[in-house]
């Protein structure tokens, strides 16, 4: 067991190493933007105005057409760290990289609080509880996420810490651990506005111990600094709110396979919980068994319970992922933790850890999913090598070669996410959008996929004449001005 506990603690470890080393060369080779995450552009753009100092949360409807939908912790935090770099590099090029590194370290601090965690709930079985919380932050599930300019893995670390000060204080100092807990879940949504999961099993938890006042001060302690932050952060911010709550459109089809993809990036967890739970009848608790581990089975059950329907209702949102099982998976090791130190089951936790370990194997060996950026920095550095000699003003549909100090003369159009639905249901937009600034021949150069016919976002290219291809996309100069 302790053999299968190593491994999966060394692959996992090897894997999340590879994807940073992935991601900080990624950052260094021109144009320095190939993404780790989807739509991963869209926060290196508002982490840029951040740093130097315009307004994050803008209207979407007027150029840049850009938006920020995370929470304003996520782009305050960051942009402490990054803007050192920037002032530091003296280059707002550096923004990705140091964006990435941040989220690193947010990784290896979640890591080390679910370690402290889970070696006290199993009783010095330290390799054991390395192997978990290394399988959670640097897993299949997280995966890039370990590394991208995102607020996710920063949200669960907050979490993971809160989580942490409940458990270990609720008995000793209950009204303490319950405000400082309050503040630790206050910290994770005010990263990313779905981080309340790990809050409702907590809530559940006290409720659960009859632990009425410390329950009472930790839902009352959140709601006052949501009621707060509603009030002192303005309109714009109130605004990107209610959109990211309101303008979504969602399939059932979409969240079920990233239901899939949970199940499969966290099978060892799930093989534990469901082998223990049938076996459970016919086995009885330790001796060993302590407070601290019966207490880390509830508060993971309970978790569980909330996190997992939500988050499958939430992914079914267009442009969601499996990130949204982060809690899930958080709840999930609590689970397998107290089910390890309250049931004897030393076979199934081996087949756990052995499939972890397995797992890991086949990302770091390449056999499943992508270890590298390679063929995206190749294929982005072929693109830019024709695209930097274009004329500006400028546009491309690489949003993430519009960032504006790959284009110091050019409007860094780096749409929002929604941009193209909003304007599909008929949306009004400054200018009549990107589609009115290319028929108005604004643009004196304009890179659009290959297979653009004579129109591009609605707007007529007659004011364009098609260049030459680069891959999958097509150079449009604009044609010169006819003589008076």
């Amino acid at each position: 067991m302790l053999a299968a506990a190593l491994a999966c603690f060394v692959l996992s470890t090897a894997v999340f190493v590879r994807r940073g080393s992935a991601a900080i060369q990624a950052a260094a080779e021109p144009p320095g933007v190939a993404l780790t995450s989807g739509y991963e552009t869209e926060s290196i753009f508002a982490l840029w105005r951040a740093v130097h100092g315009q307004p994050v949360y803008a209207d979407t409807t007027r150029m840049p057409y850009a938006s920020a939908y995370f929470n304003w912790f996520f782009y305050a935090g960051y942009s402490v760290p990054v803007g050192v770099a920037v002032r530091l590099g003296g280059d707002a090029a550096i923004i990705p990289l140091a964006g990435r590194l941040t989220t690193a370290a947010g990784s290896l601090a979640g890591a080390a609080a679910l370690f402290w965690l889970l070696r006290r709930v199993l009783a010095g079985q330290n390799l054991i509880a390395a192997a978990l919380a290394t399988f959670v932050f640097f897993g299949p599930l997280v995966g890039w996420w370990s590394h991208t300019l995102r607020p996710d893995v920063w949200a669960l670390t907050f979490e993971t810490g809160a989580v942490l000060v409940l458990l270990l204080g609720h008995r000793s100092h209950p009204l303490r651990s319950a405000l400082l807990a309050g503040l630790l879940f206050y910290a994770a949504w005010s990263c990313k506005q779905t981080y309340f999961f790990g809050l409702g099993g907590a809530l559940c938890f006290l409720c659960w111990r009859r632990q009425w006042l410390p329950a009472a001060l930790l839902a009352v302690v959140s709601v006052c600094l949501w009621a707060i932050t509603f009030a002192l952060l303005g309109s714009g911010y109130r605004e990107a709110f209610r959109g990211t709550v309101a303008n979504n459109v969602y399939y059932l089809a979409l969240g079920l396979e990233f239901l899939r993809d949970m199940f499969v990036k966290s099978a060892p967890l799930w093989l534990l919980l469901s082998g223990a739970f049938l076996l459970r009848p016919k086995t009885s608790r330790t001796p060993a068994a302590s407070p601290l581990a019966r207490d880390t089975l509830a508060l993971g059950t309970f978790g569980l319970l909330i996190a997992a329907p939500l988050a499958f209702a939430a992914s079914c949102k267009l442009g969601a992922s499996a990130y949204y099982y982060f809690t899930t998976l958080l709840m999930l090791s609590l689970v397998a933790a107290g089910l390890i130190a309250t049931l004897a089951c030393t076979r199934l936790v081996l087949a756990s850890l052995g499939l972890a370990a397995g797992l890991q194997g086949l990302v770091l060996s390449g056999h499943v999913g992508k270890i590298d950026l390679a063929d995206q920095t190749r294929e982005l550095a072929a693109v830019w090598s024709v695209w930097q000699h274009q004329p500006e003003p400028r546009f491309a549909s690489y949003t993430s070669l519009n960032l504006p100090w790959l284009n110091t003369n050019s409007p860094p159009l780096v749409l929002a996410f929604n941009y193209g639905p909003d304007r599909a249901a008929g949306r009004s937009f400054e200018h009549n959008g990107l589609g009115g600034l290319i028929a108005a021949g604004y643009f004196r150069a304009l890179l659009l996929p290959s297979a653009t016919g004579a129109e591009y976002d609605g707007g007529s290219l007659r004011h364009y004449d098609r260049g030459e291809s680069v891959g999958n996309v097509t150079v449009y100069r604009r044609k010169p001005d006819p003589l008076p």
